[in-house]
């Protein structure tokens, strides 16, 4: 085998290697993209029905829908749960096609919430581990993610839910905490814990802080 042949063989093994892991990271058996027509929308979820959490990447290319942002979707999904990833609205006059790219990892959500977060100090209070707990969350939301990564790496329990779809009734949840002044057209990330929500949730440190003085 000449220097040439051996130089094109070793590109197809590479290639070939390339391919297989990035075939291993995009098929998984314990997550599956669910997809939900209604209409004109085209919803897409993310089904986790693992004991773990998972990373996804979903990218959609379309000329055929119209949606809310046009970037890929970077989301944690809690263990078993089916979690939202995007919606899609089909323009009157396109056919519908489109293309998409789901890719699935294994993530550690205890190691990367805690390298993040190595100079804040966190306090659990066990009682927060029994509390109804859930996350009012919109698309494309760091900080929702960060609060799934929180609660899954201190193995609390939570719900997730869709501050659009579930407008109604975070409306009455909101009048009956006696914030029913609150604008919820803004909202993108609110956090319920028993009776109360926490509307003024910005930023991580906010996030750490509503945790810390839990109970106090």
């Amino acid at each position: 085998m000449n220097r040439n042949h051996k130089i094109a063989y070793s590109f197809i093994v590479l290639l070939f290697i390339s391919c297989l892991s990035f075939a291993q990271q995009t098929k998984n058996e314990n997550v599956e993209l669910v997809k939900k027509q209604n209409g004109k929308r085209l919803e897409f979820f993310a089904k986790n029905n693992d004991s773990v959490s998972y990373s996804v990447f979903l990218r959609i290319e379309t000329e055929d829908y119209r949606r809310s942002s046009n970037r890929p979707v970077l989301q944690v999904i809690p263990a078993n749960s089916e979690t939202h990833l995007i919606t899609l609205i089909k323009l009157s006059d396109k056919p519908g096609d489109y293309k998409e790219q789901f890719i699935v990892n294994k993530i550690s959500q205890s190691l990367n919430f805690r390298k993040d977060f190595d100079d804040i100090q966190i306090n659990i209070d066990e009682a927060l581990k029994t509390e109804d707990i859930t996350i009012f969350e919109s698309e494309n939301c760091e900080l929702c993610n960060e609060a799934k990564s929180l609660f899954n790496a201190y193995q609390i329990a939570f719900k997730t839910k869709n501050i659009t779809e579930d407008q109604q009734k975070l409306e009455k949840l909101l009048k009956k905490a006696g914030q029913a002044d609150y604008n919820i057209k803004n909202a993108v990330f609110l956090l319920k814990i028993k009776e109360s929500i926490y509307t003024n949730i910005t930023t991580k440190t906010a996030l750490i802080d509503t945790i810390n003085n839990y109970n106090k």
